[in-house]
């Protein structure tokens, strides 16, 4: 089972109710001079205000706290607003098809919300979020999405991965870079809460490996390549809530990729330069 109190962000709060007491001056401004659609913004401005006022209120007084659990093959999540149950939810795992988790950032590593969406069998959706007035930050999300994946609820090479992690018995607390081997496949896991780490080993795989050029997939959490002249051969890179997997799957040069840290540089920024000169 896990506990997680939700966080009450109220400096972010703060910061939003001075935005909007900052904007709705400014429409004041406008409404006075022009009328019109400053009015109407005017307005917003201040219905925005009054519902942070409202939200700051609310979290000072009532702490929000999930319990995640699976007992039985049944997942099931209850949310308490202090004492009282505010939502519950539980759903048979043998009923979800598809299981994705997202974390999300406003920009670099600045977190935004976390959302785990099941898909059942019959493409029914259940979600879970942090909601409106609370996250779960960046941390915990983290900690609801590893502890969703140690029932095989995840994408299928983050499950890959934290089996290996099991397996290997990694110390997920500690930086680091491990390695498994079988018959075709070489796998690089890199423990690390720099989410520049990404970036870096993508940058490896293109200076290193250039016959791996035809692009299969290239988004913000997963990247792959294939060699057209080799049949069956591929280099996958995927970022999960732990870490970073990449995948070699028969590739004929030995993977040398490194971490940030091992890189010459004082700065991310020098880091990342001496990777593409091969430093």
């Amino acid at each position: 089972m896990l506990n997680i109190t939700y966080k009450k962000e109220i400096i972010y709060k703060l910061y939003m109710l001075v935005a909007f007491a900052i904007f709705a001056l400014v429409m004041y401004q406008g409404y006075i001079q022009k009328g019109g659609v400053y009015t109407l913004l005017m307005f917003l401005a201040f219905f925005l205000m009054a519902f942070q006022i409202a939200s700051i209120f609310y979290v000072l007084l009532v702490q929000r706290r999930l319990e995640l659990k699976v007992e039985n093959d049944i997942l099931s999540w209850t949310i308490y607003d202090n004492k009282k149950v505010y939502k519950t939810n539980s759903i048979n795992i043998k009923d979800i098809k598809d299981t994705k988790t997202e974390i999300n950032y406003l920009t670099g590593n600045i977190y935004s919300n976390f959302t785990a969406t099941f898909t059942l069998n019959d493409d029914k959706k259940v979600v879970l979020t942090d909601g409106l007035l609370y996250d779960f930050g960046l941390e915990k999300s983290e900690e609801i999405a590893t502890f969703l994946l140690k029932y095989n609820l995840g994408h299928k090479d983050d499950i890959k991965f934290i089996k290996l992690i099991d397996e290997l018995n990694i110390d997920i607390a500690k930086e680091q870079k491990f390695i498994k081997k079988d018959e075709k496949s070489y796998i690089i896991g890199v423990i690390s809460k720099n989410k520049k780490e990404f970036l870096a080993l993508r940058l490896q795989i293109e200076s290193l490996y250039k016959d791996y050029n035809d692009v299969q997939k290239n988004t913000n959490n997963e990247f792959m390549v294939k060699n057209t002249q080799l049949k069956d051969s591929f280099i996958a890179l995927r970022s999960n809530p732990i870490g970073y997997m990449v995948e070699f799957y028969n590739v004929n040069k030995k993977p040398e990729l490194k971490m940030l840290k091992e890189f010459k540089g004082v700065t991310i920024k020098n880091k990342l330069a001496n990777i593409v000169k091969n430093k």
